[in-house]
């Protein structure tokens, strides 16, 4: 029998005649994302994170991610995308009176834009960026940040309950 055959017999008996067919969603597009500049020293913890990523982002199912230019280091989930790129650079607006918040383990910093919060993860080894549009209902930040947090140990400290570490152990002083 040919394989189209067993296929379509295999389909066909799935489908109740007194229903109409769903129409299943499909695989979200592809999109085409900014990377961040190449910087050899992230390459090692950018592939840790990577390496513990979730493949979907709660309910949120995985992008074709095309990186201008080319890098593993930007992946994607969700329509509008949830987007997260490994080893950006030091977030504009990074000073003392910053707030930032612990989410999965992790320091993020906070910048809205007109359609998205960028968090960038402030105390590992590399910056960590993750994108979320304001119309994206699910928080990504508690599963993105445990997944940082098992790959990265903190390398500065944010000052917590009136505690203040030594000046050259803040975050904020970091490069």
């Amino acid at each position: 029998m040919p394989v189209a055959v067993i296929v379509a017999f295999a389909l066909a008996r799935d489908v109740d005649p007194g229903k109409p067919a769903s129409k299943s969603p499909g695989p979200l597009p592809p999109i085409t994302v900014s990377a961040p500049a190449v910087n050899a020293a992230a390459e090692s913890p950018c592939a840790q994170v990577l390496s513990a990523l979730p493949i979907t982002l709660g309910q949120l199912a995985p992008r074709v991610v095309h990186a201008q230019p080319d890098s593993p280091n930007v992946v994607a989930w969700g329509d509008p995308a949830v987007v997260l790129r490994c080893g950006v650079s030091r977030p504009a607006g990074f000073d003392p009176v910053a707030q930032v918040y612990l989410l999965g383990g992790v320091y993020w910093l906070p910048v809205k834009q007109k359609t998205a919060t960028v968090w960038t993860a402030i105390d590992r080894s590399v910056y960590v960026e993750v994108t979320v549009p304001a119309k994206q209902a699910f928080q990504p930040l508690p599963l993105l940040g445990a997944a940082v947090a098992k790959k990265l140990k903190p390398i500065c400290a944010v000052p917590e309950d009136n505690s203040t570490p030594r000046e050259d152990q803040l975050c904020v002083n970091r490069k």
